[in-house]
């Protein structure tokens, strides 16, 4: 049977070798015929039997040749290797529901007896089925994940439209803020040079009536010193008047150099500034950082977990505490400063208890000691969050934190804080 097809068909291409010739040669990529000797033709259709392709001049065997009417022919295909039994050699035809996977008819007496079989088509029907529920499924992930990067897109935009906008306000505030600096400096500046220069006048027009003045006694002592030595009453007389008389400067008598004659306060005052600022910007850039780190794009949704109670807990810390229990995880131990205690305040338990008592106490002089008002500084300085908690028995109290550039001595030991 082999021999009469194989001249069959070479009688029917033969026949058929001007038709052959207009038709397209196959392309790249599709199935080409198993037959085609020269010129390769697109195959049209697979036979599941031969396991072979044909164009359409040679599948005209299947339609015309009584033995191979019955084959079974499907749409060309390139996988015909897939639907053949790797073990066997054997075509493909039915599924193993137990294994998951397509046998042979060996495969069903071999290693697959006595497993749950039924044919390919039937397995088909059923997969069919659960097709539309599995197509549905996968177009809501579809549209979920479209819808997800259009969120994520609209996001990224939105980040980006953002930070520009966040930069160029950084950039006009930092300009303005150097400009105010620069204001400050020059005032600043101007302020000493316009104090210096009257200072300075007023120094020096004291200065030349100093020199007049020591000019003009020089003068009369050298005269009183000749009037001495003369024998002339009468002379000695009439010039005694003129030389004892006041010499017009007596308003010099109570001019002296003042003690604080440089502007070392000035200068600590400007440190003292300087550090405030510092200690500000210190402050104030965490919280840009803050605000700019709590910027995100995506966030991950946490199951009801363990790690769902790790998130709370991290929420309620970017929040900040709230009870007492979120408090005390601040908490730190602080001590009084002897050095700026008022007298009236004594000092126990450790220099961490203060009373307030009507004697005062005998402190050593210190200029950071307050004088007026019963105060006391905390001698450890606070970073970050703190917390602490005071006990008190009067019935007003306050704390009040302070910037490390304060200064009871610059400030004046009268302050109030």
């Amino acid at each position: 049977m082999s021999l009469d097809l194989d001249r069959y068909s070479s009688d029917k291409s033969r026949r058929s070798t001007s038709r052959n010739q207009s038709r397209t040669l196959a392309k790249s990529g599709e199935v080409v015929c198993d037959f085609c000797t020269t010129r390769k033709q697109k195959a049209e259709k697979s036979c599941l039997v031969c396991l072979a392709s044909y164009c359409e001049t040679h599948v005209q065997t299947h339609y015309d040749y009584p033995a191979l009417m019955k084959h079974k022919l499907v749409k060309a295909t390139g996988q015909m290797r897939e639907k053949i039994c790797a073990q066997h050699d054997k075509l493909l035809e039915a599924f193993c529901r137990t294994d998951e996977t397509s046998v042979c008819v060996l495969c069903m007496m071999d290693e697959h007896k006595h497993h749950d079989i039924v044919p390919a088509g039937t397995e088909r029907t059923e997969k069919q089925k659960q097709l539309g529920t599995t197509l549905h499924k996968s177009q809501t992930r579809i549209d979920q994940r479209v819808k997800k990067w259009q969120d994520l897109r609209q996001a990224v935009e939105s980040v980006k439209h953002s930070a520009q906008t966040a930069m160029e306000e950084n950039e006009r505030i930092f300009a303005e803020l150097l400009l105010s600096i620069e204001r400050k400096y020059n005032e600043v500046k101007e302020m000493i040079r316009s104090h210096e220069k009257t200072t300075l006048t007023r120094a020096e027009l004291l200065l030349d009536r100093l020199e007049e003045e020591i000019t003009l006694l020089r003068k009369k002592h050298t005269d009183l010193e000749k009037l001495s030595h003369t024998d002339d009453h009468i002379h000695f007389l009439q010039s005694w008047q003129s030389l004892s008389g006041p010499s017009g400067y007596e308003d010099l008598n109570n001019i002296c150099a003042a003690p604080n004659y440089s502007f070392d306060a000035t200068k600590r005052a400007i440190a003292a500034l300087k550090l405030q600022v510092e200690e500000v910007s210190k402050t104030e850039m965490r919280k840009i950082s803050e605000a700019v780190n709590d910027v995100y794009i995506t966030q991950e949704v946490e199951t009801k977990t363990t790690s769902e109670s790790i998130s709370r807990e991290e929420s309620r810390t970017r929040e900040g505490p709230r009870t007492r229990e979120d408090f005390l995880k601040y908490s730190c131990q602080l001590s009084l400063e002897v050095n700026s205690v008022h007298r009236n305040l004594h000092l126990s338990e450790g220099n961490r208890s203060a009373t307030m008592k009507s004697e005062p106490k005998n402190y050593p002089d210190h200029p950071d000691r307050f004088e007026q008002w019963q105060q006391v500084l905390c001698r450890e300085s606070l970073n970050g969050r703190c917390y602490w908690e005071l006990l008190h028995s009067i019935q007003t109290i306050f704390t009040q934190p302070l910037y490390p550039a304060f200064s009871v001595w610059g400030f004046g030991s009268s302050i109030r804080v």
